[in-house]
């Protein structure tokens, strides 16, 4: 699914946090991105990225927003933007500290969305390392950032 609209760079954060989600996920491993990398970037991989971003974004929200009914069901006053959730980790110790039921139930919400947005990623021919990869020199350089962004405004 493709979304035909401008996105303002508020919402293109939000959008970029998908498998970077900061917001459902933190999905990425914390490293530096070498500024020759962020430059070795072909538009083709920006176009790809921009495309996954869209397609996995749908899914963010699903994600998201179950995360959210899961910790206020669970009477958690944990916000879901509080925890560092990541697809690189399936240790319940990662989880909130919540009862163990809303943990698996909140388990399975992450790892459900991270197979899709791996899936997407790979649909745009990008590994997910691929995208984690273009996700940090995203973070670390502007000019990356106003690449995808426009890439983003043309689909």
């Amino acid at each position: 699914m493709r979304f035909k609209k401008v996105f303002s760079n508020k919402y293109l954060a939000l959008a970029l946090c998908a498998c970077t989600c900061a917001q459902l996920v933190g999905f990425l491993v914390s490293r530096q991105v070498p500024a020759a990398y962020a430059q070795a970037l072909t538009d083709e991989d920006i176009a790809n990225y921009a495309s996954a971003v869209l397609d996995i974004e749908a899914t963010r929200v699903a994600a998201y927003e179950a995360a959210s009914d899961i910790l206020a069901a669970a009477d958690s006053e944990l916000s879901i933007l509080d925890i560092p959730l990541s697809c690189t980790s399936s240790r319940m110790t990662d989880m909130p500290d919540i009862p163990r039921a809303e943990r698996l139930e909140l388990r399975t919400v992450l790892v459900t969305f991270c197979n899709e947005a791996s899936a997407a990623a790979e649909a745009n021919d990008l590994t997910s390392q691929r995208f984690n990869d273009i996700t940090e020199a995203h973070r670390a350089d502007s000019e990356v950032a106003e690449r995808i962004q426009a890439a983003i405004s043309d689909l």
